[in-house]
């Protein structure tokens, strides 16, 4: 039940102190992990159902040893979520340790590596393979998933059948159809030695039975952005797909594909043209990611009021139905008025979960913020061309904070920062309502200021009365609403 108060001052004060202290090594919930996963991997092309079977796995999706306050690592030092062994120096050890979308993205880069030691036919690979090595087939990751254990004659399934245990990647499988219901089924085993590792050179029929991977291949039209982690130099660009190298591609470009994707050695490759058409090779499909490209929206007449805004113009998305439907208004809303796109002309994908930086996009549209100062913070590199500015001026007006000197532009958004966030756009309400919500004892008094009066406003629910889920991400049909409903709040 809401109440009303007048102050609230002496409220925040209070329960402060038990914030501060629960603020450290808390490890984020499991669906949130699992979302996290999911759009990592979505962005990587790998299947997500395999990468978060991987996580349960190795880490039982703990990050954090919260009883030690300490990040959790392996007997032979391998650390965090995905227990990723650093002995090669090829990631920032301190972000594998504190930034757990950055340990996932590292996991998923050790696995593609096993992934192009399994499918490709240079002298540096070392794992067989599967069939035609299409990555959007789950039976294909066979022996990449054998290869991120440690491609050990123990987890070949003669031996460890023999000794009574399932072998590792056939474990993955086991938690895959179990805590995700997706089937996989495992390659013939008579295939291989029954002893030992099998070689390079064995190539392994893909089951009759086959699983969809769910991996996103972008269409003739869509627009890719170039994306990789530091281990990565360059993108090679080709000729042919899997062909002869031609160029790179630097992080951060973007380009529009021409072409149906084509898959070969293993990948899914991409032809690519520049904004003028020009084609200039193609390039594989995991380090090109999707990207939405935004025109210059149309300006808000302030004075206007947003029924007006609402009114029922038509708009091409198709993907807005089922448990999405109750969106609609509020996406045709911010769409008709151009403050808001979809992720390709027809689908808006309402249930994705929306960036830092697509935020700080919406807000520098919808809020006029003023001038801004050129902000330098450590992984600039990573935001978007077309979300610099607003991310500056999100960092300068101090709308949005970094963390550690980071923005993590790819991170999604929170209900605790979203609330923040439109809570400085709008004037505070002389009487703010209180509320009952249990989790929240780890908010700042800045951000129980920020939540108290987003909530008077009603522009963002507790998920029922003692619970506000702060830290859960938002999705791109929330984020419509929570807009529309400030708009109304002005």
């Amino acid at each position: 039940m809401k109440k009303t108060i007048g102050f609230i001052l002496v409220f925040v004060l209070i329960i402060q102190p038990v914030a501060m202290a629960q603020n450290d090594y808390i490890n984020p919930s499991r669906d949130e992990l699992e979302r996290m996963i999911t759009e990592i991997a979505v962005k990587r092309g790998v299947p997500a159902v395999l990468v978060m079977s991987l996580a349960r796995i190795e880490s039982v999706y703990r990050h954090f040893d919260e009883a030690n306050r300490s990040v959790r690592t392996g007997s032979a030092g391998s650390i965090g979520l995905m227990q990723i062994n650093n002995s090669r120096d090829l990631y920032d050890e301190h972000r594998l340790r504190y930034d757990i979308p950055y340990n996932i993205e590292a996991g998923i880069d050790v696995f593609l590596e096993k992934w192009e030691a399994s499918a490709s036919q240079s002298r540096w690979a070392y794992l067989p393979s599967v069939g035609e090595m299409d990555p959007n087939i789950l039976e294909n990751w066979y022996f990449a998933l054998w290869g991120y254990n440690g491609f050990v004659g123990s987890n070949n399934p003669n031996v460890a059948y023999s000794l009574g245990r399932k072998p590792f990647q056939e474990m993955v499988y086991d938690i895959a159809f179990n805590e995700y219901d997706q089937k996989i089924v495992p390659i013939d085993r008579t295939s291989l030695p029954e002893v030992g590792t099998p070689d390079s050179s064995l190539n392994v029929a893909t089951p009759d039975i086959t699983h969809d991977g769910g991996i996103l291949i972008s269409q003739p039209g869509d627009w890719v952005r170039v994306s990789y982690l530091p281990t990565t130099s360059a993108l090679n660009l080709r000729k042919t797909p899997d062909g002869a190298i031609i160029g790179t591609l630097d992080e951060g470009e973007i380009y529009r594909v021409s072409e149906e994707a084509v898959l070969a050695g293993g990948y899914y490759w991409y032809r690519l043209e520049s904004e003028e058409g020009e084609k200039i090779g193609w390039a594989a499909r995991n380090w090109l990611v999707p990207y939405q490209r935004e025109d210059k929206p149309s300006e808000i007449d302030p004075d206007k009021e947003v029924e007006e805004i609402e009114e029922d113009l038509e708009m091409p998305f198709k993907d807005i139905v089922g448990k999405s439907a109750w969106a609609e208004g509020y996406i045709s809303a911010l769409y008709n008025k151009g403050l808001i796109r979809g992720v390709t002309e027809t689908e808006f994908a309402p249930e994705s979960l929306i960036t830092r930086q697509d935020f700080s996009l919406l807000m520098t549209r919808t809020f006029p913020l003023g001038d801004h100062e050129w902000a330098d913070f450590e992984d600039k590199n990573e935001v978007r061309q077309d979300a610099l500015s607003s991310v500056e001026q999100m960092i300068h007006h101090e709308i949005m904070s970094l963390k550690e000197n980071r923005f993590e532009p790819e991170r999604p958004l929170t209900r605790i920062e979203a609330a923040v966030g439109i809570s400085q756009m709008l004037k505070t309400p002389e009487a703010l309502l209180v509320f009952d919500f249990e989790d929240v004892q780890g908010l700042t008094v800045s951000e129980l200021e920020s939540l108290m009066a987003i909530y008077t406003y009603g522009i963002i629910e507790g998920r029922n009365s003692q619970v506000f889920d702060p830290h859960a991400p938002v999705t791109r049909a929330e984020i419509a609403k929570i807009f529309v409903l400030s708009l109304k709040s002005l």
